[in-house]
């Protein structure tokens, strides 16, 4: 049944009234839920309770005028009926506290607020459920058509040319929208193949060992070819420096150079040097098996091909593996990563879940803020399904292991249902769509079973195709957008269309209510400033707690390897030997690595969960992205400080100068582990920096709308009475008023369509 029908059904026992006045929306639109509940409430039993509260009286004047109209049984249900035709706009949820609020106030009896408790439920019930059927059944494409339709339908009305201007540019967001897909793993995870199988060619080099060295960025073009950015100078020397106490980056280094000689530097250059290349070139720059080696010079390659599947803005971010040697080839994977619409982790089916998996992973749901996450296995047709079925169990249970040790308190199902798994074959998948069918068929799988399908139903459905979750986002966006900017051009001519249509007595009366209002909104900018000074604070008071914990925690995990170190010592001086140096080394790199990624693994999942609750929503300002990957060159570092001078002191010591072996290990572990409190303390003051400059930005975007607002009013103000000052004809009202009426029509459009995108 109809809302408004069942309403008058419920309380009134009869069908729908013949409304005797008419309501402009803007009215009910604009109505707090207080009010709505309070005429909501009104019946015959009751009446006359309100008619004799002035403060009632004076709400239903601004209905209707009271000596025409005076308040009796049908003038209410007319106001009845108009806010209930707006039902789909308002929030019927929201209205039940008020229906308590009266109860208690006795105002309604206990037998009239369960009525109107149970009819606002029932309703919301039913608005929920009509917004569901709908959503299910909204063609999107149809809706970038109808926007462009209300586009042209608010140029009709020939309002100001920078409201145009607004509506023109969410129009042109819609279109010129990018998606971009990250492609993630460890090494040898097979992301090569299942990228050559997800795109139908074999456009990526793919080996049994480690083939892709840089990350290569793959965009439409329908010209194929390539472009490479090498290392410039200053990037090289920070790997020659991060090698120091990193052996794999030291031997990377030198082997290039070695390689290379006096040509280094005709791709090493000061400003980065970018080639054009052909496209069958790719895999001398891209593959770390090529004998060439091109590729420990090369940062990063864009690829553009004419796949229809890279088409509509579509590109792929294909990376090297998560476990790079090259730390500064991962910073710039995970600065990629970071303006993914979607990321794709593909893991061995035979080995998941590696560390470095799971910490990826929790990082890519808790910190970058992504809302999905696809994982693939790959080379399923190499293991059985019941070991298949075991690796996504225990991948799982890791992620919920990992989640609890770290202490999160959010809600750990949420977490892992936001990621979805699919198992593939991608090399047989490759086969059949490179012409070679027969060989995946003999081996058992056609090219449904390798799992390919599903992934491009999921892309389709997440991110590509024209109904999918990402072009509901957009067009979510785009329809909020418009609603707001059209809500701001109702308010705007209300005010116009009430100076010129007042009387002299109550336009001084309006001026005099205009600047009080002005004062209100400067009064609120005052709160909202001490709202963002209070979350400074908040701020500051927790980043200096969480340099507390790490200065604590580092001390601990100080104290336990240095007595480990300590104890192995004393135990060789007691049987009269002297310590292996070998063994004191393995103590040292075996309790080190841990002890850190442990401690960086606390520390983010601490510091997004707070960067969480204080950033602002409401704001159309870039939020900082905050993340925090344990340091390797500076854990390697401190581990090397350890190495170099630990096993020297405790071999130099012996029985009896165990006092002196015990200062020494201090000093030097105190060295050690000072190096990544001092990152926390440089992580924690840029983060402090950043929320200082988000903040000042906030402050600065509420000062000059709230001024904008004020001068807009004014500026409307001082327009419409020189206006009343020509000659104002009922052909002008008619065009205002008509005006109006349009606009709330959009209006109403507008604020459904949201509502189904939400």
């Amino acid at each position: 049944m109809d809302i408004v029908a069942n309403f008058f059904n419920v309380f009134y026992n009869e069908s729908l009234p013949t409304p005797i006045f008419d309501i402009d929306d803007y009215i009910i639109q604009s109505m707090p839920n207080e009010f709505v509940v309070l005429f909501l409430s009104v019946n015959e039993n009751n009446i006359d309770l309100y008619s004799k509260s002035e403060s009632f009286v004076k709400l239903y004047s601004y209905f209707v005028e009271v000596e025409s109209n005076p308040i009796n049984l049908d003038s209410i249900k007319t106001i009845q009926y108009h806010i209930l035709r707006l039902v789909k706009i308002l929030n019927a949820k929201e209205l039940k506290p008020h229906v308590l609020r009266l109860n208690t106030s006795e105002i309604i009896s206990n037998q009239h607020a369960r009525n109107l408790t149970n009819f606002f439920m029932q309703s919301s019930f039913q608005i929920q459920k009509a917004s569901n059927t709908e959503q299910k059944e909204v063609n999107l494409k149809s809706l970038v058509e109808e926007l462009d339709d209300i586009l042209k339908r608010l140029y009709e009305l020939k309002l100001q040319e920078s409201i145009y201007v607004k509506l023109r540019k969410i129009c042109e967001n819609i279109q010129n929208h990018k998606f971009s897909i990250g492609i993630t793993g460890v090494l040898s995870a097979g992301k090569s193949t299942f990228l050559n199988a997800l795109l139908g060619k074999e456009v990526l080099g793919s080996s049994t060992i480690p083939e892709t060295a840089n990350l290569t960025i793959l965009r439409y073009d329908t010209r194929e070819h390539a472009r490479v950015h090498f290392w410039n100078t200053s990037q090289w020397e920070e790997l020659r420096k991060a090698g120091q106490y990193d052996k794999s980056l030291q031997a990377f280094v030198k082997d290039s150079e070695s390689i290379f000689g006096d040509k280094l530097h005709s791709f090493i250059t000061n400003e980065t040097k970018t080639e054009e290349i052909d496209i069958n070139q790719l895999d001398c720059y891209t593959s770390a098996n090529h004998e060439s080696k091109m590729c420990n010079l090369v940062k990063e390659v864009e690829l553009f091909t004419n796949l229809k599947f890279l088409q509509n803005g579509v590109e792929i971010v294909d990376t090297p593996g998560l476990d790079d040697p090259i730390t500064k080839r991962e910073e710039i994977t995970r600065s990629y990563i970071e303006d993914c619409d979607l990321l794709i982790h593909v893991m061995n089916a035979s080995c998941v879940a590696t560390q470095v998996d799971i910490d990826f992973i929790l990082e890519s749901l808790l910190e970058n803020n992504i809302s999905r996450l696809l994982v693939v296995l790959t080379r399923i047709d190499l293991i059985s399904q019941r070991d298949l079925e075991q690796s996504l169990e225990y991948t799982k249970t890791s992620l919920v292991a990992q989640l609890k040790k770290a202490h999160y308190d959010g809600d750990i199902d949420s977490i892992i249902d936001r990621i979805d798994f699919i198992p593939t074959a991608s090399f047989l998948a490759l086969l059949h769509k490179t012409g070679r069918e027969q060989e995946a068929l003999d081996k058992g799988f056609t090219l449904d079973k390798t799992g390919i399908i599903n992934v491009e139903q999921y892309l389709d459905k997440m991110l590509i195709g024209e109904n999918s979750l990402k072009q509901k986002d957009i067009l979510y966006l785009a329809y909020r957008g418009f609603l707001k900017i059209m809500e701001s051009v109702r308010d705007d001519m209300y005010l116009q269309s009430k100076i010129l249509n007042s009387s002299e007595q109550d336009l001084e009366k309006m001026i005099d209510e205009l600047k009080e209002e002005n004062d209100n909104l400067l009064s609120q900018l005052d709160l909202k400033n001490q709202e963002l000074d209070s979350k400074k604070n908040e701020l500051q008071d927790f980043l200096l707690s969480l340099q507390n914990f790490v200065n604590k925690s580092l001390k601990s995990e100080q104290d336990r390897l240095k007595g480990r170190i300590f104890d192995e010592a004393i135990y060789e001086y007691a049987k009269g030997n002297t310590p292996s140096q070998q063994r004191i080394i393995e103590i040292l790199e075996s309790g080190f690595s841990d002890c850190f990624s442990d401690l960086s693994r606390d520390y983010k999942y601490r510091l997004s969960r707070k960067v969480a609750q204080i950033l602002l929503d409401e704001f159309d300002i870039k939020q900082p992205h905050i993340v925090f990957h344990a340091p390797k060159e500076q854990i390697a570092k401190s581990l090397g400080i350890l190495v170099d001078s630990i096993p020297h002191l405790v071999s130099s010591h012996s029985k009896g100068k165990e006092h002196e072996l015990s200062i020494k290990l201090d000093s030097k572990f105190q060295e050690s582990f000072k190096i990544f409190g001092d990152v926390i303390s440089h992580k924690n003051k840029e983060i402090e920096d950043k929320f200082l400059e988000y903040f000042s930005k906030i402050s600065d975007l509420q000062s000059n709308v709230l001024k904008e607002q004020i001068a807009k009013k004014e500026e409307i103000l001082n327009n419409t009475i020189e206006q009343r000052k020509n000659i104002y004809t009922q052909e002008m009202r008619d065009s205002i008023a008509n005006k109006q009426k349009e606009i709330n029509e959009v209006l109403r459009e507008l604020s459904y369509i949201t509502q189904v995108l939400k």
